[in-house]
């Protein structure tokens, strides 16, 4: 492998070289497409473990602050892959002269959460780094849950449906909106998807929420695990038509765009009606979007007005500090 080259913001496929050329980033408990790790402990009970860290700009932006991104993040890592979310570590990385009422804020924030959604934050940390040698602040957030069922994607099978749990890209408009001063009625669209997942959990096969690198990234890493190529249908990508004004304003790829709350899912044919009613009790714009194909170029294809294209895994800078 050559040489691998990262900015802020860089895009899944340099990310997952990175991971890639961990040569000791193997076993038992890992897959490269997954976002938590699994161990089966016995009894038919699987333990589902996962890690992430956050850094936004800004740290507060309209609907949220990175307090919402780290706790929403790690437990929909968790939900996608089947569990019940037991409990989050936290640990806070904050540059000297960080304000007092930021933390809190944050710190208030995440702890509304954890009350709202009964998942404890069972152990966590704090350091302080010289100012200037951070940028204001940094979350790490583990997480652990229990599953009986992994959502694996094996029982995958050509014909099955693929369905967005709603509009894309509210998230990162909304926190460009605060970066480049513009104005727009978009809030971010983080939230815990433990309701949407408890409501259609034994009806669907595989899901995955696109965050980092978005639609784009998350569709691309599901056709690899699979092996099937999955086809969509643009028309029915749904998104806000304010979110689709500013992705045209900014020259920018709505598919690469980060949603820090929604799950895409692949469920059977017969489940997918049942799937989609339920998503829409949540969110109106939940659609069903495409189809798994029986081709196995693990390559995602979007069929569009001018024909068909390859929806490609996002390279190089996508859009920085988003999550």
């Amino acid at each position: 492998m050559g040489k691998i080259s990262l900015s802020q913001g860089s895009g899944g496929k340099e990310m997952m070289e990175l991971i890639e050329s961990f040569k000791f980033f193997r076993g038992k408990w890992t897959n490269s497409y997954d976002d938590s790790a699994i161990l089966d402990i016995s009894d038919g009970r699987f333990l589902v473990f996962t890690t992430d860290s956050f850094i936004v700009d800004p740290v507060f932006f309209p609907g949220g602050n990175i307090g919402d991104l780290a706790f929403c993040g790690t437990v929909n890592d968790l939900l996608m892959m089947g569990a019940k979310p037991l409990g989050l570590s936290l640990s806070y990385i904050i540059e000297e002269g960080f304000e007092d009422f930021k933390l809190s804020k944050i710190t208030e924030t995440i702890g509304r959460l954890s009350n709202k959604y009964k998942i404890p934050v069972a152990t966590g940390d704090t350091k302080v780094m010289e100012k200037g040698k951070l940028d204001k602040i940094v979350i790490n957030t583990s997480g652990v849950g229990l599953t009986e069922s992994v959502l694996d994607g094996n029982a995958i099978v050509p014909g099955d449906k693929i369905i967005i749990s709603g509009g894309l890209g509210e998230h990162a408009v909304a926190l460009l909106s605060k970066r480049f001063d513009y104005e727009t009625d978009i809030i971010t669209d983080s939230r815990p998807l433990v309701d949407e997942m408890n409501s259609i959990r034994e009806l669907i096969k595989y899901a995955k929420d696109p965050t980092r690198g978005g639609l784009a990234s998350a569709l691309n890493d599901m056709a690899k695990k699979t092996g099937f190529n999955l086809v969509l249908n643009e028309i029915d990508i749904p998104a806000k038509k304010e979110v689709q004004t500013v992705v045209d304003m900014l020259g920018i790829n709505l598919y690469e765009l980060a949603s820090e709350g929604r799950m895409v899912c692949i469920c059977s044919e017969q489940n997918s009606m049942k799937v989609l009613d339920r998503l829409k009790s949540f969110n109106d714009q939940a659609s069903i979007v495409g189809t798994v194909a029986n081709i196995t170029d693990k390559k995602v294809i979007v069929k569009t007005s001018l024909g068909k294209r390859i929806m490609p895994t996002p390279t190089g800078r996508i859009v920085p500090r988003i999550c």
